[in-house]
């Protein structure tokens, strides 16, 4: 999740939170192209908005707090996403 897939090259979450289906990464070990998975990064717009209704709907969160979690749980998704090689 964290390690490049060719070469087992350590990836910082700050480099992995700037990935975007449109601007793949590098590695700097091995000059890999890295990409994310289009499915995870373009789920958070459905991720985002479904946390935020659940959890002032029916959990009871403040309109603070659901902006809190939905925001949290989207980063450490978008941070947690599995990367690929572009061939």
């Amino acid at each position: 999740m964290f390690n490049c897939p060719n070469c087992g090259a350590p990836v910082s979450v700050k480099e992995k939170s700037k990935l975007h289906p449109s601007k793949p990464m590098t590695c700097k070990q091995c000059a890999q192209v890295l990409k994310p998975f289009t499915v995870y990064y373009y789920s958070h717009f459905f991720v985002a908005p479904f946390s935020f209704s659940i959890s002032t709907n029916y959990a009871g969160f403040s309109t603070l707090g659901a902006v809190a979690l939905s925001f949290t749980l989207v980063y450490v998704l978008l941070v947690c996403q599995p990367i690929k090689k572009v061939v």
